[in-house]
Order: structure tokens, then sequence, then C-alpha cells
């Protein structure tokens, strides 16, 4: 048995909680580490997450800390490593019982119905969301943001980033964590009009054009357009889309350089699912580029996959330049 944040993982769940041959993927049985490797970035790991170490880590070690970050945060100490990245630990430190306060604060009925809703759909093949605690701990963790930020509120994107912190830590640090992604990393995501997005989904386009033109020129002529599959995989962190280790893994990087690795994940997608002219001849229509975009996902290799998303050469710059190019062509999504 496995202990999953209070829940007892049994045999019919895998060791990330998930009813087996759900989430995860066979795949990944293949690819785990050696007991001896994962031991040994475990204790780098914990040392490294000791205060004074983290403090000289995250300031004059910042290669390493991006390097163990790309590997693989190991499962045992992902959730604490995840807040210290964020930074949401301190967050938490500096505003002592707010948590419990926003859950006793009053909030929009409708609010409430939604998230209700949303909740009784969140990884019901979890185990810790087919509990009523489970269910309880991300119903106060949503409730408890839509209040601290009021002006956001509730999105429906944010349940399963929500499940997936609750899955690495408790209630309350998973609430801070959620606030950073929520204003730090994905900024402006979740408002009423998706601004962001749509920027975001533009400068993806530009990107898709000048690094792999024909997949670009293929999906407009099917009406693929960036938002019909971008949305979700931006807004949920590719957690409705990737196996869940590589969700992790993506999550992991994510945590460490921000929204660049989006771009990078989306990108390597669309070309090893449409890099060739046969590929492409056999996605002629749109709903056979969702059904690829669907299945393609769970046929990966995770570390070939990731090895092709650290490799593709997208740098910061590249990400500015096409932002004030999309900015110049739509300043209407500037203001």
């Amino acid at each position: 048995e496995v202990s999953v944040e209070g829940a007892t993982m049994t045999e019919d769940f895998d060791e990330f909680g998930f009813r087996r041959e759900t989430k995860g993927d066979s795949l990944y049985r293949n690819e785990k580490l050696a007991a001896s490797i994962l031991r040994k970035r475990e204790k780098k790991w914990r040392d490294m997450l000791e205060p004074k170490a983290w403090e000289y880590s995250m300031t004059k070690g910042r290669k390493k800390v991006k390097s163990r970050c790309r590997k693989g945060i190991p499962q045992s100490l992902r959730g604490l490593a995840w807040q210290h990245l964020s930074g949401s630990h301190v967050l938490m430190n500096q505003s002592p019982g707010l948590y419990e306060r926003l859950l006793t604060a009053e909030d929009s009925d409708i609010v409430i119905n939604v998230i209700d809703k949303d909740v009784n759909r969140t990884f019901p093949e979890h185990q810790m969301f087919s509990e009523e605690h489970g269910q309880q701990d991300l119903r106060n963790v949503l409730k408890a943001y839509s209040v601290y930020d009021s002006h956001t509120g509730y999105c429906q994107a944010m349940a399963p980033i929500a499940a997936t912190l609750l899955m690495h830590m408790p209630a309350e640090q998973a609430f801070w964590c959620l606030v950073r992604i929520c204003q730090n990393y994905l900024v402006n995501y979740f408002g009423p009009h998706l601004e962001a997005i749509q920027l975001d989904a533009s400068i993806f386009e530009g990107l898709l054009s000048k690094m792999f033109p024909d997949i670009a020129k293929h999906l407009a002529v099917c009406g693929a357009a960036p938002l019909f599959y971008l949305t979700e995989w931006f807004m949920c962190i590719f957690i409705r889309t990737l196996s869940w280790p590589l969700v992790l893994r993506v999550l992991d990087i994510f945590f460490c350089e921000g929204i660049k690795v989006l771009f990078r994940v989306g990108l390597v997608l669309l070309n090893l699912a449409f890099g060739s002219v046969e590929k492409r001849r056999r996605c002629a229509n749109l709903q056979s580029i969702t059904d690829r975009l669907k299945e393609l996902p769970f046929k990966l290799k995770h570390e070939d996959f990731i090895h092709d998303v650290l490799s593709l050469k997208l740098n910061e710059d590249d990400l500015v330049r096409e932002h004030m190019l999309q900015l110049s062509q739509k300043p209407s999504r500037s203001a």
C-alpha cells in the first residue's frame, strides 16, 4: 500500500493514486528510474531544500536547480519543491490564518454551485477525489481562491490544477501554490475575457508559422486555429492532455522556468503529430486532427518527449519578439 496525502493506495490504484490504466500508461513502467539513482536524487533535493541551501541555490545556483528540475523532481519531494520553486511557501508564511478566514467568508451561491459541479467531475478516477475528504479539500481551495481574488473569481480550468496540487500537498499549501500560478505564472489567464490566452494563442501561431510553416498552413486550411486546441493545453498546464508521468515532468520544469515550457510542449506535440507529409495526409479534416491530438500524448516515450521539448530552439528572446509583434498587430489585446 502507498499513502498519498492521507489516501491509501491499494492494488487497484497506481503509485500516483489513479485507478490503473486511466491516467498513467504502460510505457511509464519501462522508463522508471533505478532505485539507486532515485535515492541519490532524493538526497540532493533534500539537501538543496534546506533553508540556507535553498537561498543560495536560488541566487547563485540557478543552473543547478534548473538542471535538476529538468531531470525530474523525486515524487516524494515534489510538492515541497513546487512550493519552493513558486515561492508559495513564503506567501503562506506572510499571511498566517488567511486561508481559514477565506473559507468562512461569504461567496456567491452561483459560484459555489459551479464549483460543486466541477469538483464532482474532477479526477473521479483518482482515489483522493473519489472520496469526500478529497472533494472537500478541492472545494475549499477553489472557494478560497474565488474570494481571495474576487476580480478574477473562479474559472473551470483551475479545478484540475488545484486537484493536482492537492495530490502533492495539504490544502492550505495547495491554495497558496494556486495563487502563485494564477498571479505569477498564468497572469490574466482566468479573467472573464481570457485576454492573456488569446494573446498567447497569437504568439503561438506566430512561432508555429516560423518554426513549422507546413504544419501551420495545414492546420489553418483544416480550420484548426490555435485557440481550438491551445486553450485547454495552456490553461490547464497540459494536465488534461498528457499521460500523468509527463504531466508531472512538465510541471517540474514549469515551476522552475515558467510559461515558455508550455510553448515548447505545444510546438513539439504538433510537430510529432503532423510533422511529415504522410501524417498531415492522414489528418485532413478537423475531426481527424482532434482525434490525433487526443491519442498521441499517450503513445509518447517520456524521456524522448522531454528531450525533444528541451532541445527545441526556442528561448526567451524569441518569445519576447513574437509577443511584441503580436501586440503591435493587435493593440486592443494589450489594453
